[in-house]
């Protein structure tokens, strides 16, 4: 009998993220990075994360050293894509839901996290 095996996803596509929650990167293009969202995140949208957010860390990879000058200041994915393709012009977004997953459920706390 052939074992089925479940993919447990637990991307912001797949779950959703409530506004002011902390999300984080979850491939190797957006590895350390953590964002703070301002709007809720609906569940089955795996493009741009929609609204306002602020960079909280950059992270560790190989978009860093550009999205260091957006740290702690509000910006949108499509600026965080602009930014990112003047130095890679093929990259996907960073800010994509469908590469990002909720930090923790103490995130979704403002002013916590």
């Amino acid at each position: 009998m052939a074992k089925r095996v479940f993919k447990v996803s637990m991307n912001v596509s797949d779950t959703g993220a409530p506004a002011g929650c902390v999300l984080r990167g979850a491939s190797q293009s957006n590895q350390g990075l953590r964002i703070r969202i301002s709007v809720a995140q609906k569940k089955g949208d795996g493009g741009p994360v929609v609204g306002a957010f602020v960079i909280l860390d950059a992270g560790d990879n190989v978009h860093s050293d550009d999205l260091d000058q957006l740290l702690d200041r509000e910006t949108n994915a499509e600026k965080v894509r602009d930014l990112i393709r003047r130095r890679k012009p093929g990259c996907v977004n960073v800010a994509n839901a469908n590469f990002l997953v909720l930090e923790d459920s103490q995130s979704a706390v403002p002013g916590k996290g």
